[in-house]
């Protein structure tokens, strides 16, 4: 199947824009405009593919290791190819952890020691980040702790930090996007008994269920698509939407109050979430932990990376069918100044889930009024600005000539690992270097961190080894849904946010932290930083 990007660019068209070897947004906006005349998305209205509910939802299962005779709780992960049936029809060649895509539910026991073997059985070096951990550098599996061929590599942490759903996935210098977009993602559930105590819905599988949601792009016979055009280096985006690594799925829920842990796995693209008929739900956790209390809304955005979880209310709804959708037409398009950037899906409303209501099954969760004590921090060391730019800046365009001309097909099936390591996004007018820490904290500092977008398009910003309180969004108070703990952010253009966290991990130079937009083909070509905590 091919792409229908909305400026349809061509490789030549692309790496020949500016005439000097420079690109220039004012001649990317002209061509794009020449390029709409005739092309068959000139109709922006068109109606979407109306996708078939069919095949019940996977469920990941949950993996609570073993007990070691030393008393540590140990994991073994395996990293290794399969083949996948992610759509209907389809069997696609993949990446995953124990199994061909995607990977089981770790369940991290807080203030408990864990031992986790992670194994490398493919061809390409790659390493596992423990997304929104609170670990050292040296276990954080940041891109210099690669994982070769053949390897194993064995972190070993505590946790402190509060119950939550966070996340796994590789994180290797310049070839994230592609190592994601292959398979290797999987859930991190810290757990100290919270969700018990207050009541709320906790049967895996049942009413409390995990929402990965992924888009991708496969050819005819099923083999994953990525970055095909050199646009895509602004955010790859599919038009196959996964569930758990499924394509249009269906849950059948129990009449009670359903909990969905929601995570945006996908390399760029945003979900606005909703239900059908704007049915209101209840945002309980963002990112890193539970809010204070549950926030009622019928839209939710979150970027990639982002997490959430949510309830909602199937009580009087036996027998019924409803969906779980994106309303990214009214949000999305205007995240960014350049039409190429939003394609169909993102200027339209669409499915992702059916759930089928089945009879209540008891004893069921409950909404609890009240949720956690949230502590608030409080600075004792200066603050520290960031600040983003993307493709509007000059680009070394024979280099990125060069880097398209030498893409590896490496990938599960002969999939494209795409460009990645060129200078094309910044971080305070710097592109990822190895061999450079760009910050040096103190060990044990809590700081604010103030991150101004200058791109003409929103990006994201994650930071290892800790998780960070929002204080103000262009100095106005965050939405309530996100007073919580968070690890990520989206940040829109020409806003600037800022956060407070508290560094009480150790990196060191050998194994640094990163920052980074999370939109991983940003952040695979130039828009990361590394910092240490000493």
């Amino acid at each position: 199947m091919s792409k229908e990007p909305l400026f349809p660019l061509s490789r030549r068209q692309f790496l020949t824009l500016g005439g000097g070897g420079l690109l220039s947004l004012t001649a990317l906006v002209a061509l794009g405009k020449k390029n709409m005349e005739g092309m068959r998305m000139s109709a922006p209205s068109a109606a979407l593919p109306k996708p078939h509910f069919s095949a019940p939802l996977p469920i990941p299962p949950q993996y609570t290791g073993h007990l070691a005779a030393d008393g540590v709780r140990e994991f073994h992960l395996r990293i290794g190819a399969g083949t996948s049936q992610l759509c209907s029809g389809l069997h696609t060649p993949t990446w995953g952890y124990n199994g061909g895509l995607l990977g089981p539910a770790l369940l991290i026991p807080r203030h408990q020691p864990v031992r986790l073997w992670v194994h490398n059985t493919l061809a390409e070096s790659t390493t596992t980040h423990w997304h929104g951990a609170h670990v050292p550098g040296s276990m954080d599996g940041g891109p210099q702790s690669l994982i070769l061929p053949g390897k194993v590599w064995r972190y070993e942490y505590q946790l402190a930090q509060p119950e939550a759903t966070l996340w796994y996935h590789p994180h290797p210098a310049s070839r994230t996007g592609p190592h994601i977009y292959a398979g290797l993602a999987g859930l991190y559930l810290v757990q100290d008994g919270t969700d018990a105590a207050l009541g709320l819905p906790r049967d895996w599988g049942v009413d409390d269920i995990p929402v990965i949601v992924q888009d991708r792009l496969l050819d005819d016979s099923g083999t994953l698509q990525y970055m095909p055009m050199a646009m895509d280096v602004m955010g790859m985006k599919g038009n196959r939407f996964l569930i758990n690594g499924r394509e249009s799925p269906v849950l059948e829920a129990p009449a009670q109050w359903l909990r969905l842990r929601l995570l945006n796995a996908s390399n760029a693209r945003l979900y606005n979430f909703a239900f059908s008929e704007d049915r209101e739900f209840y945002v309980i956790a963002s990112d890193a932990g539970y809010l204070a209390a549950p926030v009622a809304v019928q839209r939710l955005l979150l970027a990639p990376a982002e997490r959430a979880e949510i309830l909602i209310d199937l009580r009087r709804l036996a027998g019924k069918e409803l969906y779980l959708r994106s309303d990214s037409g009214s949000v999305v398009p205007a995240l960014s100044l350049r039409p190429m950037d939003s394609d169909q899906y993102d200027r339209s409303n669409f499915p992702l889930l059916a759930i089928r209501v089945r009879p209540a099954q008891q004893p069921g969760g409950t909404l609890p009024e009240q949720l956690v004590d949230i502590p608030r921090l409080r600075p004792d060391a200066p603050a520290r600005r960031f600040v983003l730019r993307g493709m509007a800046m000059r680009q070394d365009m024979p280099e990125l000539r060069k880097a398209m001309q030498q893409v590896r097909y490496a990938g599960p099936g002969g999939m494209s690992l795409g460009i990645g390591g060129e200078p094309l996004f910044s971080i305070n007018g710097a592109s990822m270097n190895m061999s450079v820490i760009n910050e040096r904290l103190r060990l044990g500092s809590t700081e604010i961190w103030e991150i101004i977008n200058q791109a003409e398009m929103a990006h994201t910003f994650h930071v290892h080894g800790t998780s960070f309180q929002i204080l103000a969004r262009d100095g106005a108070p965050p939405p309530a849904t996100e007073r919580g703990w968070k690890d990520t952010l989206l940040i829109r253009r020409e806003e600037t946010v800022r956060f407070i966290a508290h560094f009480g991990q150790k990196a060191t130079e050998e194994f640094p932290y990163m920052y980074h937009c999370h939109m991983l083909e940003h952040e695979d070509n130039g828009m990361m930083g590394q910092f240490t905590v000493t």
